[in-house]
C-alpha cells in the first residue's frame, strides 16, 4: 500500500516536472544576430556612475556585431570601429532599432 502511494507520488512529480519544462521551453526564444546588426548591451554595474542608482540607464550602446565567438556569444565593436576584447552572450544583448 505504501509502495503504491510512493510510486503514484513519484509519477505525479515526474508529470508535473515535464509539464513545467514544456511550458518554460515554449516561452524560451533563442536570440540570433547577424553580422553587422546594431545591438545594445546590458550596462555593467562596475561601470556605472556612483550617483546613478536604480534610475540609471539599463542599456548602453549601440554596438555592432563584429563576429561570432561561439554559439550564443558575439564580439562587438563600437561606432568608432574599436573591437571589444571580450565576447558578449546573447542574453545580455538586445537589437537596436535605428
Amino acid at each position: 500500500m505504501v509502495d503504491e502511494l510512493r510510486d503514484e507520488a513519484l509519477q505525479n512529480l515526474m508529470t508535473y516536472q515535464d509539464s513545467m519544462k514544456h511550458s518554460y521551453d515554449k516561452k524560451l526564444r533563442a536570440q540570433a544576430f547577424k553580422l553587422g546588426d546594431w545591438v545594445l548591451r546590458t550596462r555593467q554595474r562596475s561601470n556605472e556612475e556612483p550617483n546613478s542608482g536604480k534610475l540609471g540607464e539599463n542599456w548602453e550602446g549601440p554596438f555592432i556585431i563584429e563576429r561570432l565567438a561561439s554559439k550564443g556569444s558575439y564580439f562587438l565593436k563600437n561606432l568608432t570601429s574599436d573591437v571589444l576584447t571580450k565576447p558578449w552572450n546573447t542574453s545580455h544583448l538586445r537589437l537596436f532599432h535605428k
